[in-house]
């Protein structure tokens, strides 16, 4: 376990290739991998200690093992943590700021990746912007891989158990096998999961057992290793994306290039250049020192630069902002990671260095948040006491022109006029202000069914059954408001995330629609609700040949079959829009592309053509600027009501202001 400084260069290279991935550089769509490459160098090099430790000592003491660990860490970590909540706090709208710090406690806690894991699988969630503390999965991965590694490590060679390459081969091979699996169900929630990248530690420290084996390879092995393994990094960080599911299978081959690299090390030295000479070369080992502060800063910098802008930053912009977190890295770690681990503290001193950690950061976290909850409080007082005249009236004709709140803000944005003051609901929690389905009445992320719920007038004789997906949900409060005027009970068969181009698949969606549908069929009833999200197609007929295939198939069982248009949504976070420093009526106003309204116009032909009615919404989101007849502006807020609660689904407050006009298109398309 001597110093290495092939192993430093490889350091550098998998922090080069995360961040230089995260700033856009073209051609490095993977360089997520990085910390991959990360994950099989800790594990070979962490058990390589404790093996060292244990021929020494012939033991492994757990308290000193931890204290290293904290000493190793903690500083440039909780350092890291401290100046970015600071940072947000001044940087950030208060709801932003908000969720970074209690982001940073989640980190504080080396729980970061099971929250992010909550969160990528929360639908939702899709599309708000990355937390600056996201990065802190990886971390968190690690810290809770030892929490058990070394324990079963001493235990095993306490009792002389020299089968540890089995156990290893075990872990990793039952590590893999639901690596792959929970890929496949589940990607957002796999990336995150320690126990789909516990494979990678172990094949680290499987390495690391066999390093006395490694090291009677011939120096032509190491060489055509090494080079191999750097071309199997350089080629997933190039060939992988966005779009790979990730970790599952692809993450073999950036995980077993690492691992040859690393072996190829312990081989002999090659007489020709060999990889292990160009990785130790100085200004790679310069970085690889570096590796772990660089790896902090260059996220939150990034993150907080493009939050605070408002925009996508260009590509010049994100390599300045890595130039400037690599500064910063260099800071830190020259006067306080490497100098406090280098100190020589006791083990009592060291073992204080935990709780003045949390201390410090608890008290940032603390105040911070005392000082953000004030100003949600004004907020929130503000929106409550909002009382916006009456949206529409009820002997207002629902056709498809605009109504008149919608134009007068259509108008009001055009001059470019100020938000109004107060709005409701508060920008403190727009997406709290959302319907959710009572428990059990729409089926959760694995499931394809639920139990059937009666809502609404639920011992009502007529029945409403709602099929559709969030954009269903989303609607539900003017409907169930409807209903119990007008004594209807409503049952709905809603999924979110199944939106209708995913009803025909084979996966989840496609059996819990045909789940749905053989439900509808068998409650015959008086009218059945088409309602879905179809404005984010790129092509009309892949939202029209679903709803219209649904529709002609329920006009045999429900008298009447109703779609309910899809409004055009917002393209920029209403959270964000509403709470910049220079917001207007006019950035927070959207318009709705020609495919949009393409959509829409193709929808509403289809549903005349097979006799099914037709609920037209786009009159009550958006009107037209003047001077033209066929665009159409979008405000995110009309008549001091906040329209959406994210880019795609209308809050709960502006649905039930809209109850009046969707109950009388409702009776106009079932009385027709």
């Amino acid at each position: 376990m001597a110093h290495r400084d092939d192993i430093q260069g490889l350091r550098a290279v998998a922090v080069l290739l995360v961040v230089l991935g995260h700033a856009g550089v073209p051609w490095l769509g993977g360089g997520y991998i990085g910390v991959d490459v990360f994950f099989v160098l800790s594990g070979f090099l962490i058990t390589g200690i404790l093996l060292a430790e244990f021929a020494k000592r012939r033991s492994i003491s757990l308290p000193r093992f931890y204290l290293r660990r904290a000493r190793r860490i903690l500083p440039a970590a909780v350092l890291t943590l401290v100046v970015t909540d600071i940072a947000a706090h001044h940087l950030l709208n208060f709801v932003r700021a908000r969720e970074a710090v209690n982001d940073s406690i989640w980190s504080a806690l080396f729980a970061a990746n099971v929250h992010f894991a909550r969160q990528g699988s929360d639908y939702f969630a899709q599309g708000q912007p990355p937390s600056p503390f996201l990065h802190f999965w990886s971390l968190a991965v690690e810290e809770q891989f030892y929490l058990v590694w070394p324990a079963l490590l001493a235990l095993l060679l306490a009792v002389r158990f020299r089968r540890l390459l089995l156990v290893l081969v075990v872990v990793g091979a039952g590590s893999v096998a639901w690596s792959i699996h929970f890929t496949a169900a589940s990607p957002a929630a796999a990336y995150y999961s320690t126990f789909a990248r516990a494979w990678e530690l172990a094949l680290g420290a499987g390495l690391a057992v066999a390093a006395p084996h490694a090291r009677r390879l011939p120096a032509r092995a190491g060489f055509a290793f090494g080079w191999l393994g750097l071309l199997a990094i350089g080629a997933s960080a190039s060939a992988y994306s966005e779009r790979t599911p990730f970790p599952g299978s692809a993450a073999l081959l950036p995980a077993a290039g690492a691992a040859l690299v690393i072996g190829a090390g312990l081989a002999a030295p090659p007489a020709v250049l060999g990889v292990g000479r160009v990785l130790s070369l100085a200004p790679l080992r310069y970085l690889g020192d570096r590796s772990y502060a660089f790896y902090l800063w260059h996220w939150p910098v990034l993150i907080l630069a493009a939050q605070s802008a408002g925009h996508d930053l260009s590509l010049g912009a994100k390599l300045a902002l890595v130039a400037f977190a690599f500064l910063l890295s260099v800071v830190s770690y020259r006067f306080v990671e490497d100098p406090i681990r280098r100190m020589r503290f006791t083990l009592r001193v060291t073992g204080l260095l935990w709780p003045a950690s949390a201390t410090a950061a608890v008290v940032v976290v603390l105040f911070i948040l005392g000082s953000l909850d004030r100003t949600a409080g004004r907020f929130e007082a503000a929106a409550a006491a909002v009382q916006p005249a009456q949206l529409v009236h009820v002997t207002t004709p629902a056709k498809t022109r605009p109504l008149a709140a919608v134009v007068t803000a259509v108008r009001q944005a055009e001059r470019g006029a100020p938000l109004p003051a107060p709005i409701t609901p508060s920008p403190s929690n727009l997406r709290g202000d959302f319907y959710g389905f009572p428990t059990g009445c729409s089926p959760r992320d694995g499931k394809a069914t639920s139990k059937l719920c009666r809502l609404g007038t639920a011992n009502s004789p007529k029945t409403i059954v709602v099929i559709g997906d969030s954009h269903a949900q989303m609607w539900m409060p003017p409907i169930l408001q409807m209903a119990k005027r007008d004594r209807w009970a409503v049952v709905p068969l809603v999924k979110p995330r199944c939106i209708p181009r995913s009803w025909s698949s084979k996966g989840e969606c496609g059996k819990w629609y045909r789940w749905a549908r053989g439900r509808a069929v068998a409650l015959h009833p008086d009218v059945i609700l088409i309602i879905g999200s179809w404005m984010a197609v790129w092509a009309p007929e892949r939202a029209i040949k679903p709803v219209g295939a649904l529709g002609t198939a329920m006009k045999r069982v429900s008298a009447s079959v109703i779609v309910v248009g899809d409004p055009p949504g917002q393209k920029r976070d209403p959270t964000d829009c509403l709470l910049a420093p220079r917001a207007t009526m006019a950035t927070c106003t959207s318009e709705a592309t020609r495919v949009q309204l393409a959509t829409n116009r193709a929808i509403a032909a289809h549903a005349r053509e097979q006799g099914i009615g037709l609920i037209d919404t786009l009159g009550w989101f958006c009107g037209h600027p003047q001077g033209s007849s066929t665009r159409y502006l979008c405000p995110l807020v009309v008549n001091r009501t906040v329209t959406c609660v994210d880019r795609g689904h209308i809050s709960r407050t502006y649905g039930l202001e809209l109850e009046p006009v969707f109950r009388v298109a409702f009776r106009r398309e079932l009385f027709r």
